[in-house]
Formats: C-alpha cells, sequence, structure tokens
C-alpha cells in the first residue's frame, strides 16, 4: 500500500515477499482512525478492523481476489494498541484460501484462515 492518506492501515516498516507468502513488518499508529471512539480511555484495535487490514494485504501483496466467503478459527489471542510493532505473515494455501497471524516474539495477538470468492 503506497499511501495511507486517509490513515486507515498501519505503517509498513519491512516486506518480506516470498512467492505465496509475506511477512510485514507494522507500526500501529496511534493516529490511525480505527482508535477514534473505540474505547477512548483504552485505544485497542477493534478485530474487525485487524481482519480488514489481513485482508486488504492479502489481496495487494499475494494477489488474491473476491468477497469474504468464510473465516475459520479466527482466535484474538491479545490487544494491539496505539504505537505497537508487530509482524503480519500471511500465507497462501491456494488461489482462494489464506491464513494469517499477528505476533511479536513469543506474543500471538491474532489469526484466521480466510476463504474468498464470488
Amino acid at each position: 500500500m503506497k499511501s495511507n492518506v486517509h490513515k486507515l492501515l498501519p505503517s509498513i516498516t519491512a516486506i518480506e515477499h516470498k512467492t505465496d507468502s509475506v511477512l510485514l513488518d507494522l507500526t500501529i499508529n496511534a493516529e490511525l482512525r480505527c482508535f477514534k471512539g473505540h474505547f477512548d480511555d483504552f485505544a485497542v484495535v477493534p478485530g474487525v478492523v485487524q481482519l480488514d487490514w489481513a485482508i486488504a494485504f492479502a489481496r495487494e501483496y499475494l494477489v488474491m481476489q473476491g468477497d469474504v466467503l468464510d473465516i475459520s478459527v479466527l482466535k484474538f489471542q491479545k490487544l494491539l494498541l496505539p504505537d505497537m510493532q508487530v509482524q503480519l505473515v500471511i500465507e497462501k494455501k491456494s488461489p482462494e484460501k489464506f491464513s494469517f497471524r499477528y505476533f511479536k516474539d513469543d506474543d500471538k495477538f491474532a489469526s484466521a484462515r480466510v476463504v474468498l470468492g464470488s
């Protein structure tokens, strides 16, 4: 993603791109729109936003196409907070299916499998 004009996506600080996977180093900027009005006293990245980011990056870097048909084994283990630095790995399992995982070192934040299609 070349530009984050509307502050919808985290900043990408490094990319490791392979044929069927991508590893992104992300900085979750405190000024992202997802923090506005989502727990004013304790801002967190909503789960639906984490899912949306994974889908957007899968489309961008792994050329995944189609509407979301299924989401399985969706897990949110730890909160993603403003100014955190995390990694997101997305692995293409087939032309319609990918898995993703947000993590930092041994900490796991979220993961799922997603099926796209028409």
